[in-house]
């Protein structure tokens, strides 16, 4: 069981953190803090207590540290992974803020029908209705209601016939909207106008976005919470007057969206030193206390969760009009501690652009602190060797740092803490650096991995697909395919399909990091490298028929588990039967053309037969190992590297030693995908039999054929018969008849080719072509082709508008570890498959068989 220990605090919504031990008897109606496609929340649905276990403390680069189990997950740029995989200099996702401890709100009500008395009946109807009175402290509305009038009081107005305005950035009102929902009102949609503005004689224009709510009774709502009404600057409006029964971290929901609407941004005020985030309002003479009190208020709060300000200022400003203005203006102060404590428990909401400039902020000031601290050990270490009598020469060459400063410090009796060197970086240098992900992440270096003993550990589940939360920052947990025959019909399917693909997700592991059909040792995991299908057969998870359509019967003689390394095996004995993610599938489909009845007939293929296409691969070992040797080839033949076009073709000299050593390892990977995808075959056959009649035996697998690999193999060059390296990436192998590679069962009719379109255009199935062998080393394409990244379809797509398209428009049933993953794959990235196979087809490299379309597809 992975876990955490005790003390670790996990993130809950509405910026709060507790320690995981303290959930053990409330976790239920709990949400937790997830890293999904952006930075959400999800109930926690489950708590473990494990006792005592062996425990180890991960630190980061910037000081950041969290105690954790041996298997327990961390999620890195490759996805999920153990702890017990991780080491030194390995980065892993952090989310620097934090939030504030969590208190019982203790639900004192502050607003009943009785406080509405005096208004129209029907206008207090529609608040009851939606569970908004009586309101309490301890409502989830309420929580809502805070962060509302927070960011009104900054960025918003009321208007005529009852209208509410919010006004900011497009992608921040969509939060705001959201918000109005939850507590069961209509935002409008977005608005957006050209504005000219003239401040101190200079002219310019923006566009400003908005949107309104037109509820009466939301308006009165957030007047009695204590929303400013009228012109603010005259309106005396000062805080909320039940702020006295609230917790800190409520009153941070209502400051933090004022400050997302109203304070400035993280910014540099000299190279490495950062401006006073300041708030400031102006008001007339006559609300001017009122102004100073709201502010005072603010400081008070601040300065009990410990965060200092600078005094209250006033500045004579341009009266206008009709009134005398004072502007009245407070900042947090700058001590880059003080700073990080702001950011990380208050920081900002209803504002994206202050959040990502705040957690690199976070990470710029830790960071730089980290280097003070190390520059001022140097110093007092080297001033205790001067004062022991080493040389000033020793000295200097003790230390990785500039001379002078070494000089300086035995010498000149500086009195302070050292700056960071000139090395450092600025904060716009490090700010260009640094990337934050949508989910407001960042990526961390790993300093050291210590064990600590044994230790009382806990987890928790959440129901969010991305299955990970946030604990004291961390966000915590090559190819193939191969088509199964069944003897059902799509009758037989039709109005199973969302049982269907509901049992296939829970059977089948998928998405990323660890999890699998089988979870062994790293025994095992050498095992399955060397002996590829043969280790399936004998643990039961596959027949001799299987074996028999399988490319080289599943298993590479050539494989060296020995060249293997131990992370890259250590990374697969978590994931033996599993999907994995990206383009990876599981796809029940249906026939749908029959081209060749005499071909089709031999691969038991016919029209409307219901057949399963798997497509994965070797999984986080296969990536490991090709990540290994890539950086055994830099180190060995950079001369090599240099005088290619693009370091991605990296390779080594065929008759050397690194190549022999990983075409072995490459292998060893191959055996691996074949078993993986054996495993996941095994669990479909197991899923098909319990929701069908059908007898195990008539699943037949028609051939599984390896994608993105190197192999040896004899061609006809010049004619001359020659051994050559064939890398087929991109592609996959399509051989003729009369091959002696190919299984007896296919001998006469040519290689079964299985080629996966997209989730809306259907797959095919083909049989090596005659000509493949002269035009293209008896190779043709594995599948239809990106049109665009991931990036770029995670911007054009949303996932589950696909998904609920594909099964409302073409009754295909999508089933997904994340939104995100369908996005990515949406019909519309890929290229027409039918075009591919068109070509194809024409070149007499690949011949069109039959084509399939899906009837329900599972994703990673």
């Amino acid at each position: 069981m992975n876990c955490l220990s005790g003390d670790t605090e996990v993130q809950l919504s509405h910026g709060r953190r507790i320690p995981i031990a303290d959930l053990a008897t409330r976790f239920e109606g709990e949400q937790a803090m997830v890293a999904g496609e952006t930075i959400t929340r999800s109930p926690i649905q489950l708590f473990t207590a494990s006792g005592e276990q062996p425990v180890y403390e991960i630190e980061t680069t910037t000081g950041r540290r969290i105690e954790a189990t041996a298997d327990h997950p961390f999620r890195t740029p490759d996805g999920m992974c153990p702890l017990n995989e991780l080491e030194a200099g390995d980065e892993i996702a952090v989310r620097p803020f934090r939030g504030l401890e969590d208190e019982d709100p203790h639900g004192r009500t502050i607003l009943t029908e009785a406080d509405f008395a005096d208004q129209h009946p029907q206008l207090v109807r529609a608040l009851s209705q939606r569970g908004l009175l009586p309101l309490t402290t301890a409502d989830e509305s309420f929580h809502r209601l805070l962060k509302l009038v927070g960011f009104f009081t900054g960025d918003g107005s009321f208007g005529g016939e009852g209208q509410t305005w919010f006004y900011g950035d497009p992608t921040d009102l969509e939060q705001i909207r959201a918000d109005v929902r939850e507590i069961g009102f209509t935002p409008s949609k977005v608005y957006s106008r050209e504005r000219s503005h003239d401040i101190e004689g200079k002219t310019f224009e923006r566009t400003e976005y908005s949107f309104k709510t037109t509820s009466k009774a939301l308006r009165l709502l957030l007047r009695k919470l204590g929303a400013p009404v009228g012109k603010k600057i005259e309106s005396g409006f000062t805080t909320p007057w039940y702020f006295e029964h609230l917790t800190n971290w409520q009153k941070a929901l209502y400051y933090s969206a004022y400050f997302g609407a109203e304070m400035s941004a993280p910014a540099a005020q000299h190279e490495k030193t950062l401006y006073c985030p300041k708030v400031s309002q102006n008001r007339t003479m006559e609300t001017a206390d009122a102004g100073r009190a709201f502010l005072r208020d603010l400081t008070t709060f601040l300065e009990d969760i410990g965060i200092e300000t600078n005094a209250v200022e006033a500045f004579e400003t341009d009266s206008n009009a009709n009134r005398d203005v004072v502007r009245l203006r407070v900042g947090v102060k700058n001590n880059s501690v003080n700073l990080v404590r702001f950011f990380s428990t208050v920081g900002y909401r209803y504002n994206r652009s202050k959040q990502r400039k705040s957690a690199i902020a976070i990470q710029y000031l830790k960071t730089k602190g980290r280097e003070i601290a190390r520059r001022e050990a140097i110093a007092t270490e080297a001033r205790t060797m001067a004062d022991g009598g080493i040389s000033i020469g020793e000295i200097k060459s003790a230390f990785e740092i500039n001379e002078r400063f070494i000089e300086r410090s035995i010498w000149s009796g500086r009195s302070g803490r050292p700056r960071p060197g000139s090395e450092f970086p600025s904060f716009e240098e490090f700010r260009a650096s640094c990337e934050v992900a949508e989910d407001m992440t960042i990526r961390e270096g790993i300093v050291s991995i210590e064990p600590l003993g044994r230790k009382p550990v806990y987890d928790i589940g959440v129901e969010h697909e991305a299955h990970n939360f946030l604990a004291n920052g961390f966000v915590v947990s090559n190819c193939g395919v191969r088509m199964l025959t069944t003897p059902l019909e799509y009758d037989d399917v039709r109005g199973h399909e969302e049982e269907l693909v509901n049992r296939l997700f829970e059977a089948v592991p998928s998405g990323l990091g660890g999890g699998g059909v089988f979870e062994g040792t790293v025994e095992d995991v050498e095992a399955i490298l060397e002996r590829g299908m043969d280790w399936a057969l004998e643990h039961g998870f596959a027949t001799e028929a299987d074996l028999e359509h399988c490319e080289d019967e599943g298993y590479r003689p050539e494989a060296d588990a020995g060249v293997v390394s131990e992370k890259a095996k250590n990374r697969g004995k978590t994931q033996v039967g599993s999907l994995g993610s990206g383009n990876h599938f599981l796809e029940v489909q249906r026939v749908t053309d029959v081209y060749r009845e005499d071909v089709a007939r031999e691969f038991g293929l016919e029209a409307e037969q219901i057949v399963v296409l798997i497509h994965c691969g070797s999984r986080g070992l296969g990536h490991q190992v090709c990540t290994d040797y890539l950086r055994k080839i830099e180190q060995t033949h950079g001369d090599l590297l240099a005088e290619l076009p693009d370091r991605e073709l990296a390779a080594a000299p065929a008759g050397s030693q690194l190549a022999d050593e990983y075409y072995r390892a490459m292998c060893a990977a191959i055996n691996f995908a074949w078993t993986n995808r054996q495993l996941i075959m095994d669990r479909t056959r197991d899923v098909l039999t319990d929701v069908f009649d059908v007898r195990r035996d008539d699943l037949e697998l028609l051939y599984d054929v390896a994608h993105n690999i190197a192999k040896k193999e004899v061609h006809t060059v010049d004619g001359e018969d020659r051994e050559l390296y064939v890398h087929r990436k991109g592609a996959t192998r399509a051989f003729p008849a009369g091959r002696p590679e190919l299984p007896p069962a296919y001998a006469d009719v040519g290689q079964p080719v299985i080629i996966p379109g997209s989730m809306g255009a259907g797959s095919y199935v083909l049989r090596g072509g005659e000509r493949s062998m002269a035009e293209t080393f008896g190779s043709t394409a594995h599948g239809a082709g990106r049109l665009m990244s991931r990036t770029q379809a995670k911007q054009e797509f949303w996932g589950e508008d696909v998904r609920d398209d594909l099964r409302e428009r073409q009754q295909v049933y999508v089933k997904a570890q994340s939104g995100a993953t369908v996005a990515e794959e949406a019909p519309g990235v890929y290229k027409d498959v039918d075009e591919v196979i068109r070509v194809s087809d024409a070149l007499g490299i690949g011949e069109r068989v039959a084509r399939t379309f899906p009837v329900c597809n599972i994703k990673g």
